[in-house]
């Protein structure tokens, strides 16, 4: 796998994007269940609606943010860059934890 040096703004979408994930699914996790919402006995709320499509839409930026990085024009393999970035963004988060 090849060694990659990656912009500080990427690693930074990389951990906004799994700061949003983790925005997206207590988002649907806060939601009704689907078999009560079914049977009436519940509604999704305007503000559950809105928390949740705020997130979806910081989740999306983030994903735009990521793969619209000029770094990706010159990379080979992308997959493996990928993977590489997500190492990358992970020990950044580690290192800051311990500082």
């Amino acid at each position: 796998m090849a060694d990659y040096e990656f912009p500080p703004d990427l690693i930074a979408a990389q951990q906004a994007f799994w700061q949003a994930e983790r925005r997206v699914s207590a988002a649907y996790a806060a939601l009704p269940s689907s078999v009560s919402i079914a049977a009436q006995e519940a509604d999704v709320t305007e503000e559950q609606q809105r928390e949740l499509d705020d997130a979806r839409a910081k989740q999306g930026h983030c994903i735009d943010a990521i793969y619209g990085d000029p770094f990706w024009d010159d990379v080979a393999d992308k997959y493996a860059a990928k993977i590489a970035l997500e190492k990358a963004a992970k020990v950044a988060l580690e290192k800051a934890a311990k500082a």
